[in-house]
């Protein structure tokens, strides 16, 4: 997988291990009815989502989901739409606005079948 110069900062910074599986996106819905720019770090089997601004700066982890005990993933990723969507502890996650992302969503999509 190439990794972004955004991707080696977030490895660099310790936000992601060394397969750089980190993205930003919006949150259209998370457990506490937030919404807005995130960015979705992986660390081992823990996806960590942090706040963002629109330079892509990393502020405050909000949400840590360990990827094994997701449920109901749902990943789409064409020209029209991009959504990733899961279930953790009974809470829906959902986002979208995101591209050229592919290797990144594999991460999650390999971790979640662990």
């Amino acid at each position: 997988m190439a990794i972004s110069k955004f991707q080696q900062k977030l490895i660099d910074q310790g936000y992601c291990d060394e397969r750089g599986a980190g993205f930003c996106a919006t949150a259209t819905r998370l457990p506490g009815g937030e919404s807005g720019m995130v960015a979705l770090c992986v660390k081992g089997n823990t996806l960590s989502i942090y706040d963002v601004d629109m330079k892509s700066n990393i502020g405050a982890c909000v949400y840590t989901v360990e990827l094994s005990k997701i449920e109901g993933l749902k990943i789409k990723c064409n020209f029209l739409s991009q959504i990733l969507k899961f279930v953790y502890k009974g809470s829906e996650y959902s986002f979208t606005n995101f591209l050229g992302v592919k290797p990144a969503l594999e991460v999650i999509k390999s971790e979640s079948e662990k």
